[in-house]
């Protein structure tokens, strides 16, 4: 019977310490198809597939260039040395939300989420 105790505490722990099981967004990017200027459109996708809320969250962008302007609301190129870009303004993303945006460049940007805040209340 102790053992039994024992083992759904380290399952009920475990449960804990791993949160929802899901803590981290999703960053894709493709091809449009679209040429600008003889630049290939590119596509970058944010998810959150996880129960839990996201914000603050930063993408890496350092040397990021595009032909086309970006909706600064959706991702904001910093203006001091800050290397990162702010998404979404630095508000919630939520459950099943996704976040686009499309850039014009010869070659696809390595887009990084570098610092995210995790509401899971």
């Amino acid at each position: 019977m102790a053992s039994h105790k024992l083992i759904c505490l380290v399952i009920f722990f475990a449960f804990i310490t791993q949160g929802y099981g899901c803590e981290e967004l999703t960053l894709t990017q493709s091809k449009t198809g679209k040429m600008v200027q003889n630049k290939p459109e590119w596509e970058v996708k944010v998810t959150n597939s996880c129960p839990c809320q996201f914000l603050n969250t930063r993408l890496s962008c350092t040397g990021f260039k595009s032909v086309t302007p970006v909706e600064i609301s959706v991702l904001a190129k910093p203006t001091s040395g800050d290397d990162a870009c702010l998404l979404n303004n630095g508000l919630i993303i939520s459950k099943n939300e996704n976040l686009s945006f499309k850039y014009v460049w010869d070659t696809s940007y390595d887009f990084k989420i570098i610092y995210t805040d995790i509401n899971c209340s």
